[in-house]
């Protein structure tokens, strides 16, 4: 018994002495803090537990952006909302899902909700901003102008506004035809660094040109496409234009102010939007445009992208313009679609070179001669601003052809040398 009792006693001082040694973990304060309040939430919640694991599953499925996954989220998060119908986050995300499959009411009820719960919450004011920018861009796609004003207005006096929420509610008040307040406000949002500046600065040309403001609005485009020189953000928008046609108004008027200006894709555009939006407000300005390109000499300049033979722009210009009527008629059945038409002329070859033998070695070789391309005219459908008939397309193609060998362009009289220049044909 005595030798239990010592061999007992070393054991308890080596341990103690060990603990010394190596002493235990610090104890994370905040993870703790976090264990004790998730679980008093599950003793006083039982729903807790289970609605996060619900959120979570939720934003993994938005997360890939997918229309099934997408729509597993809204079901998801349905089940999310009925296990706790009084908090805010499963309605946010569920908004986030339906403004992804471009559901604009049902994303606007969504948000509402979730912003009428959080501010009850007392939520932070970044993210307050943030939900009203996305709630307001849903109501205004979903039809409801006055509500999508009224909740990027409320964004915008908040303290914590974006330049986004300044050009979101310009955008909304071109559309309500607040064109004196819509400038005001994208005027605003170009004063905040982290604004779009092309998408704002296109949206203000639009703002001045309704306002027959033209010198202000050509001015707007020709600074927005130093950051967009093809137009693409108005070919491919983040978010779909407010409005019937208003994709087609802003391209048809980015593509007549930019410089050099493309009056023939302007005319398409313009032409698009009268279809595509036979009732709108900006119908008539839409037709002053066209009467002012359909006054423009076709083509108003030439390109010429290739070769270093002589040529007279001016002159070729000419010639091409007096046999445009006659191609343009060719797309009478194609009021929306562009033709792009490129045309090399070269001069005459120089002899092929004798082959070189060397003094020593068993082979031969030729010099390379120089690379001229052969006469002859690319045709092919360069844009459309609305659905076209291939059939039709190929038989505008065939119908110029020969026009073009009757425009009398110059010859080349160099040896060795060509040129190649390229115009655009729209229909009359």
């Amino acid at each position: 018994m005595l030798r239990a009792g010592l061999a007992l006693l070393t054991l308890v001082g080596l341990a103690h002495a060990q603990s010394k040694r190596y002493p235990a973990a610090p104890v994370d304060k905040d993870q703790e803090k976090a264990d004790k309040s998730a679980l008093w939430e599950s003793a006083t919640n039982p729903n807790q537990l289970p609605y996060r694991n619900l959120i979570a599953q939720a934003k993994q499925s938005i997360e890939m952006r997918s229309a099934p996954g997408l729509a597993d989220a809204v079901a998801v998060l349905g089940d999310a909302i009925k296990l706790m119908p009084r908090e805010a986050e499963a309605y946010r995300w569920r908004g986030e899902a339906h403004f992804w499959l471009n559901h604009w009411a049902d994303c606007a009820a969504d948000l509402k909700q979730a912003a009428q719960l959080a501010r009850r919450a007392e939520t932070d004011k970044k993210s307050a901003t943030e939900l009203q920018l996305r709630l307001g861009n849903c109501q205004a796609r979903g039809g409801k102008l006055a509500e999508a004003e009224r909740t990027l207005a409320e964004a915008a006096a908040a303290g914590t506004s974006t330049g986004e929420v300044l050009m979101r509610l310009g955008e909304v008040r071109i559309a309500m035809g607040k064109l004196d307040e819509a400038i005001a406000a994208l005027t605003a949002a170009l004063e905040v660094p982290d604004v779009q500046q092309a998408q704002t600065r296109f949206l203000l040309a639009s703002a001045y040109d309704r306002a027959r403001r033209p010198a202000e609005a050509v001015a707007e485009v020709r600074s927005a496409v130093r950051y967009d020189g093809q137009l693409t953000l108005l070919d491919n928008p983040s978010l779909p234009f407010l409005g019937a046609g208003e994709k087609s108004y802003l391209l048809g008027l980015g593509w007549s102010a930019k410089e050099p200006p493309r009056a023939e894709y302007a005319l398409i555009y313009f032409r698009q939007y009268l279809k595509e939006a036979p009732d709108s407000q900006w119908r008539k300005r839409a037709e002053e445009h066209l009467r002012e390109l359909a006054g423009s000499k076709l083509p108003e300049s030439i390109d010429r992208v290739a070769g270093g033979a002589a040529l007279d722009l001016d002159a070729t210009t000419a010639l091409v313009r007096k046999g445009m009527p006659a191609m343009r008629a060719c797309l009478a059945k194609l009021p929306t679609t562009v033709i792009d038409v490129r045309v090399t002329r070269s001069g005459p070859r120089s002899p092929t070179p004798p082959a070189v033998s060397p003094a020593r070695g068993g082979y031969m070789y030729r010099p390379r001669a120089p690379m001229v391309p052969p006469d002859g005219a690319t045709i092919k459908v360069d844009k459309n601003a609305d659905a076209f008939s291939r059939a039709e397309a190929d038989a505008a193609v065939r119908c110029i052809e020969p026009l073009i060998g009757k425009l009398g362009l110059p010859a080349v009289k160099e040896k060795d040398q060509y040129w190649q220049i390229a115009f655009r044909v729209v229909g009359s």
